[in-house]
């Protein structure tokens, strides 16, 4: 059992040492999405940053397995502006890109526009904790390291399924884990909790998650209510509605590559 307290830890010059909590269920030594991808929002959201702004559409893309170890994150500005601007930050291990993230920020208006849409309201937040997984192939760092609770369906269940999801550790030691960081670390999990194929028999690993954000969430808790598609072809999609104990507050889109397990 890890003593660690924290996804990540800092070791300076924006290099960064991960903990097992990162440990993702394809292999014990490879990252689960979710740690890296709200690490490199972190570095979004400390790169220039403007108060006045949202990021409104964080876009990752997962260029190779992610070790568990020290790695390298920076962003830099790609295309400034005063209403609206794109950023990108990458994550590096030894001189290699392993997972690059993009992002729309947007100028958040002083004069609100009336709500056209009714509030899509949440589920409601069970009252107690539910168990993760009931075969060892989802056994990982991070899911010991979050706490579910399922409204319907789950890691135990093939098919969609809607559930709240909260962090137990902070992404860094001494720093609040920020609203956005949250739910990027949330919405890498929808394929896994909504897909329709048996984890004992077959893969299916997201190279991708975009999100597009309404506004940051409230709170610690997200909900995901995620479903995921299959064709014959043999690619497959997840999308998620993401939703805080208020209401929506983003969608998310995984492809993903399935493939057969060997035997």
């Amino acid at each position: 059992m890890s003593t660690e307290t924290t996804f990540w830890l800092p070791e300076g010059n924006e290099r960064f040492r991960a903990t097992r909590h990162t440990q993702g269920p394809w292999n014990p030594s490879f990252q689960h999405g979710g740690p890296p991808g709200a690490l490199l929002v972190r570095q979004l959201e400390q790169c220039s940053p403007r108060s006045e702004m949202l990021l409104t559409r964080i876009s990752i893309d997962i260029l190779g397995p992610i070790p568990i170890a020290t790695l390298h994150a920076h962003a830099r500005i790609v295309r400034p502006g005063r209403s609206v601007e794109l950023l990108e930050a990458v994550l590096e291990h030894d001189g290699r890109a392993v997972m690059r993230a993009s992002a729309w920020r947007v100028l958040l208006p002083t004069t609100h526009p009336t709500t056209v849409d009714e509030p899509e309201l949440p589920p409601a937040l069970p009252s107690q904790e539910q168990s993760i997984a009931a075969t060892s192939e989802w056994a990982c760092g991070f899911l010991e390291a979050t706490e579910w609770r399922y409204v319907h369906g789950g890691y135990n269940q093939l098919g969609p399924a809607t559930a709240w999801m909260r962090t137990r550790y902070p992404l860094l030691s001494d720093e609040a884990t920020t609203p956005m960081q949250r739910l990027i670390l949330t919405a890498d999990s929808a394929n896994g909790i909504s897909s329709p194929l048996d984890i004992r028999s077959w893969q299916f690993i997201p190279p991708e998650l975009t999100t597009h954000c309404l506004r940051p969430p409230v709170g610690e808790w997200i909900c995901m209510d995620a479903r995921t598609s299959l064709q014959a072809e043999g690619t497959g999609l997840t999308t998620a509605n993401l939703y805080d104990e208020r209401g929506l507050v983003a969608r998310s889109a995984q492809t993903l590559l399935i493939a057969q397990r060997k035997q």
